[in-house]
């Protein structure tokens, strides 16, 4: 009976004092002192985001400057408090995004406890890692692209073709603003493949080039082409895609072509004599001379494949009826015969001998046994 008595007298006062035990226990282990590391987004802004752009930033000792995808860096905080609370800011504010605003003339950021709103429920901020930035800022400057044709890419193109280009743009130009020494390494690009018939008619992508994060952050073109019947003019970044109608056309290509004999053909004043034509320093009753062509591809295949090619010498301005006389020409006087688009150039034969032009004489027959050549 003794030991029934012993185990459950005064069990209600046991178990009281166990309760505020384990209260007193509790109350103790929550507001224990501790610390914890967190990690926050931090994206700085400039106080005027029209006059000037951050462009870079870098760590103590770093001698190049990084600028991340998203514009944002990661700081390390070392905070320190109670249990409790340190628990509950390490469930609420874990990867959590702060903007800080900063001066024009800023050099450096060195954090702040009052950056990511501490102290805060008795918890503060021990250590920062990085404790600061080094920031660099850019002038805004705005600046017009006018050669609109001469952003058009057409990888496809022979070195050869000639293409003639149409783009739906600003009659001004187009008009792109960003910091000084981001723009001074862009260049605008818009790539057409042209079809099989050398053709293209559409909508492409205007790009920037190079295409790194830190031109697509900081660089913007206005965009009052290709509106929707719902949109405005407006400044739009090249994170999203712009785009800008292009008409091109890949015009007959050019090609060249040299002989060493092409027969002439002389043109005579309209008289009522006989005349003897002779081509003079070619060997005596020659009337070839080398000669190289350019025109379109098509007439030079063609020409190619002729057994010979007739050169037309034009009529000489003056001649006298009676005495004839000795005339000059240069290859870009001649005509080729039947191929109209084709030009007569000088042969490099003839460009080595520094010759300057050709001469041939007219003789005036007598009427009787006269022969014309």
């Amino acid at each position: 009976m003794w030991l029934k008595n012993l185990l459950t007298e005064n069990w209600r006062s046991k178990l009281i004092a166990l309760f505020f035990a384990i209260s007193i226990w509790f109350v103790a282990y929550q507001s224990e002192a501790k610390r914890a590391t967190l990690k926050y987004r931090v994206r700085f802004k400039p106080r005027e985001p029209d006059k000037t752009a951050i462009v870079g930033f870098r760590r103590p000792g770093q001698n190049m400057s990084f600028l991340p995808p998203s514009g944002e860096c990661e700081v390390e905080i070392t905070i320190e408090g109670p249990r409790e609370q340190v628990d509950q800011s390490r469930g609420a504010g874990d990867g959590k995004l702060f903007v800080i605003s900063v001066q024009k003339d800023a050099e450096s950021h060195e954090f702040k406890q009052a950056d990511f709103d501490f102290p805060v429920d008795g918890v503060s901020i021990r250590s920062f890692r990085p404790e600061r930035l080094r920031i660099e800022m850019n002038d805004i400057e705005e600046r017009t692209i006018a050669d609109l044709p001469g952003i058009v890419e057409v990888p496809n193109k022979r070195a050869e073709d000639k293409l003639s280009i149409e783009v739906a743009g600003p009659a001004a130009g187009l008009r792109i603003r960003g910091p000084v020494s981001v723009l001074d390494e862009v260049v605008l690009r818009v790539t057409v493949p042209m079809n099989f018939q050398g053709r293209v008619d559409g909508l492409f992508d205007l790009r920037v080039h190079p295409d790194n994060e830190k031109v697509k952050q900081t660089v913007q073109v206005w965009k009052d082409f290709d509106l929707k019947p719902d949109e405005t003019p407006r400044w739009v970044w090249f994170t999203d895609p712009v785009r800008i109608h292009v008409s091109a056309v890949i015009e007959e290509s050019s090609d060249t072509f040299s002989v060493e004999r092409a027969r002439l053909l002389f043109q005579l004043p309209l008289i009522q004599v006989a005349c003897k034509v002779s081509l003079k320093d070619v060997p005596l009753g020659t009337a070839t001379i080398p000669v190289a062509f350019d025109g379109p591809r098509k007439a030079i295949q063609q020409l190619r494949e002729l057994p010979e090619i007739t050169l037309i010498v034009p009529a000489p301005a003056e001649f006298d009826a009676e005495k004839g006389g000795t005339f000059n020409f240069i290859e870009a006087d001649l005509k080729v015969k039947d191929f109209p688009g084709v030009s007569v150039l000088q042969h490099e034969s003839r460009k080595a001998q520094q010759a300057a032009f050709w001469s041939y004489e007219i003789n005036v027959l007598a009427a009787e046994g006269s022969e014309k050549k």
